[in-house]
């Protein structure tokens, strides 16, 4: 066999790292070895060199003394002592000779972004992965606003952002971006013009809010020129999706310098849906997180951090607020009788009762096996003496087998209660009181309600006569 033939098959077979070349180019390959045409052979072996050469996985290298007399060109695989000789690949390869031909760099277009501007956006989505997850629910909104606002100012750093949330909200007191507006301030100027749901252009400088204007002037070190005013939505729900978008806020784009209506408020709606996607995200996770997996509505983690932030918003508004912490009497028994399927039904069953009695600005939570705890917003004790009557009164069913029969299996709660400023201003004190009233509804019998008294003339609740 001619020792040229007898070399490329050695290259090919033994010597070039082939696993770093494509499929298609490893079929010509084997195919070119099965026919043993000298021509063939070179010519497949010659393409598979100078990809490996292109992507790096065979290396140039000169030699000042090759043996024999046809030594040369050698390259060397990266990571092993062994050099190659591709002098039966010809003299006329393009790497024979000179350096190796670089690849042209290809033209950027002018709407690519730049090394400095691909950064920027790694940072902020970096800084988005990092945002803390808030507590849920529409009357905490203003902490996940303020997060997402913090976030698209990283892509616009030129313009100011802020969020006027509506009456009766509160603002977080971290939150420097968003801000409420009192009753007089809302009623001067435009705001008491603007339809709801409208965009408003604001060519000067005095027609944005004062705490707009101010914290312009403090970031961007000079006076707004214009601004405009769109609406924010609140995400919807997917029980939501027959009725009407709500207004949740007006999104504020302050600028400084020549900038004109239509780019402005095309932005400021590109922004605020950004943030609506961005709060919808925030709300579908926080559901996850905050949710109990066996009766869908929230866990106990979600009431260490809920009921403390219930209970400042009340202190702040001077309004009321009750907790009462439920325990489902003998529940034991019912595991133990009917088996834990048929108690994991009955506390579903409980959990969709409590939830359909109460409010939707109330809270539902399983703090432990059985025990349920529900903040009562905005509720004074006289209300709330109401809500856990009617809640003692109704009938708590649910269908279980018991040796292939279905029975109709009754439970009862018992129950004690708080309300907030009466019994106490802390969160701990207020539950450990609620608890004791618990354990006392238990010690009298089950099946009642006990309503905590500073002077020991702690109120009791029982149900009607059945």
């Amino acid at each position: 066999m001619d020792s040229s033939l007898t070399a490329l098959r050695r290259l090919l077979a033994a010597e070039l790292p082939l696993e770093a070349i494509g499929p298609d180019q490893r079929d010509a390959v084997r195919r070119a070895l099965r026919a043993g045409d000298g021509a063939r052979l070179k010519a497949v072996a010659r393409a598979a060199v100078g990809e490996l050469l292109r992507s790096g996985r065979l290396l140039r290298v000169a030699v000042e003394a090759a043996p024999g007399p046809a030594s040369g060109p050698f390259v060397l695989v990266p990571g092993a002592n062994r050099l190659i000789d591709l002098a039966c690949l010809g003299d006329d390869a393009p790497w024979a000779t000179g350096p190796l031909p670089q690849p042209p760099s290809p033209a950027v277009p002018a709407n690519v972004p730049g090394i400095d501007d691909v950064a920027g956006l790694l940072g902020a989505m970096e800084y988005a992965q990092d945002l803390e997850t808030a507590d849920l629910r529409a009357s905490d909104k203003g902490s996940i606003l303020a997060g997402a606002l913090r976030l698209v100012g990283r892509f616009v750093p030129q313009f100011d952002l802020n969020l006027q949330l509506p009456s009766g909200e509160t603002a977080p007191d971290d939150a420097d971006r968003v801000f409420t507006l009192d009753s007089a301030a809302r009623a001067a100027g435009w705001q008491s013009l603007r339809p709801a749901g409208h965009s408003v252009w604001i060519p000067s400088l005095n027609e944005l809010p004062d705490v707009v204007r101010r914290r312009h002037e403090q970031r961007r070190g000079a006076p707004a020129d214009c601004g405009v005013a769109v609406p924010l939505w609140e995400p919807s729900r997917a029980s939501d999706v027959c009725e009407s978008p709500v207004e949740a806020g007006l999104l504020y784009l302050s600028a400084t310098g020549e900038w004109g209506r239509e780019p402005l408020l095309r932005l400021a709606e590109r922004l605020s849906r950004f943030v609506t996607r961005r709060w919808q995200s925030q709300r579908e996770v926080n559901l996850r997180i905050h949710r109990d997996g066996l009766t869908g509505v929230f866990n106990r983690a979600y009431f260490d951090s809920q009921f403390p932030l219930e209970l400042e918003r009340a202190r702040r508004s001077q309004g009321p607020l009750t907790l009462v912490l439920a325990d489902l009497d003998h529940f034991k028994a019912v595991n133990d009788r009917y088996g834990h399927p048929a108690g994991d039904r009955v506390l579903r069953m409980m959990a969709r009762r409590l939830q359909e009695a109460l409010r939707r600005i109330d809270h539902v939570c399983r703090v432990g096996g059985e025990e349920f705890a529900l903040i009562l917003t905005d509720t004074p004790a006289e209300a709330a003496h109401e809500v856990v009557s009617r809640l003692l009164d109704a009938d708590y069913t649910e269908i279980v087998d018991e040796d292939g029969q279905r029975l109709h299996l009754r439970v009862t709660f018992s129950a004690g209660a708080v309300t907030f400023p009466g019994a106490g201003l802390d969160p701990f004190e207020l539950y450990r009181k609620a608890d004791a009233m618990l354990y006392l509804s238990k010690d009298l019998g089950r099946d009642q309600c006990h309503f905590w008294d500073n002077d020991g003339q702690h109120l009791r609740l029982a149900p009607r006569p059945r």
